[in-house]
């Protein structure tokens, strides 16, 4: 199952489980906006970190990338940050 493990400059850590990659990232921004209707756990809750690079693995490669600010897309904020060799492997179908 596709996973990607964020982590921010505040060293708070959070590793999300999907269905596909850009399901993961899309709960993800639903979290860093605020949507709580979407926690698994009532005591969970997510704060938005005091820098706003927020760091990312997917599948436990050996280094994080890294984003400067939240653009909103997935390709922006993911794909696009990635090394060649991951981007290719998680870029959804349909998109060129």
């Amino acid at each position: 199952m596709p996973n990607i493990k964020f982590r921010f400059a505040t060293e708070c850590e959070l590793t999300l489980t999907g269905d596909s990659y850009e399901e993961i990232y899309l709960t993800f921004k639903d979290l860093c906006h605020g949507d709580q209707s979407i926690e698994e756990h009532p005591d969970l809750k997510v704060f938005p970190p005091e820098d706003c690079k927020i760091y990312f693995e997917v599948d436990s490669e050996p280094e994080y990338c890294e984003i400067d600010m939240l653009k909103g897309d997935f390709i922006k904020d993911i794909v696009d940050n990635c090394p060649s060799s991951v981007a290719k492997r998680i870029m959804p179908s349909g998109y060129h």
